[in-house]
């Protein structure tokens, strides 16, 4: 993702690190339901994942 956000120079520098930081939690959450998916869940760890994601979309 950083390679295609350098090839990307008309966003402004706050939304290419939004763009890095989304598909970061987005892989990181598809690592984190593969591996433990029930831990994932039930300690809320998911839905701090997606609050960030939200709050990088909205913002």
């Amino acid at each position: 993702m950083p390679c295609a956000v350098q090839d990307a120079p008309w966003l402004t520098p706050d939304q290419q690190i939004r763009i890095v930081a989304v598909a970061s939690l987005v892989s990181g959450a598809a690592r984190l339901l593969a591996e433990d998916p029930g831990t994932a869940i039930t300690t809320g760890e998911l839905s701090r994942m997606w609050a960030l994601v939200d709050h990088a979309i909205a913002a």
